[in-house]
């Protein structure tokens, strides 16, 4: 499937069908998700596969009791580890850019700047930070993700309305790792329609913005 066409065929699905995922589908959906790009190579993202009955009710309890998690036959649980903003994994990113060419620094700079700036060590602005700048790779990880569900022929509904606490209890997670997102994962029993857009009028601009 062509991504263009994946993109206009995704949709939130909310009915599922009563048939197992199969392994490799859902590891082709974990692949995508692999494959994203993060902000300096960071990749703290961490996906948990959850199909025990058990934890997914526990899961939509932390969501408020939403069906469209208890239904499911598959539950990805996105989570984000802060500890990959750490010194040592920022450095690393860092001379692994350079090292590729898309950095024109020396190690003299580079040592500069992961200890002094705040744009390249988040780790400076404290754990809140952190997390946030986790959180927004995670949602470009979700949306490969999602994009490659479709092309696999599954269905999947981003559900972030929930209790990250209550979450991170029932998947027994250490502290290092917190909850961000769930990703139901199946085969859909719906063909709801597209919701409306804004049209593409309203939402770009060349060269100046004029709303």
């Amino acid at each position: 499937m062509h991504v263009s066409e994946a993109i206009l065929k995704r949709a939130s699905i909310r009915k599922w069908k009563s048939l197992p995922v199969e392994k490799g589908k859902i590891e082709k959906v974990l692949e995508a998700g692999r494959r994203a790009p993060s902000w300096g190579n960071s990749q703290p993202w961490r996906f948990i596969v959850v199909q025990d009955r058990a934890k997914i009710e526990g899961l939509a309890k932390a969501a408020g009791g939403q069906a469209v998690v208890s239904s499911a036959p598959v539950v990805i649980v996105c989570c984000g580890s802060t500890e990959d903003f750490s010194r040592k994994m920022q450095r690393a990113a860092l001379k692994e850019l350079m090292e590729a060419g898309a950095l024109n620094w020396t190690d003299d700079i580079l040592d500069k700047v992961v200890l002094e700036s705040d744009l390249f060590a988040p780790y400076r602005l404290g754990e809140q930070v952190m997390a946030i700048k986790a959180g927004e790779q995670i949602m470009i990880a979700i949306a490969y993700m999602t994009l490659e569900a479709v092309n696999q022929g599954l269905g999947t509904c981003w559900v972030g309305a929930m209790s990250p606490k209550d979450a991170h209890k029932v998947m027994d997670l250490p502290n290092n790792v917190f909850v961000h997102d769930l990703i139901p994962l199946g085969y859909p029993d719906e063909e709801p329609k597209p919701r409306p857009r804004k049209d593409l009028k309203e939402i770009s601009f060349w060269g100046k913005y004029s709303g």
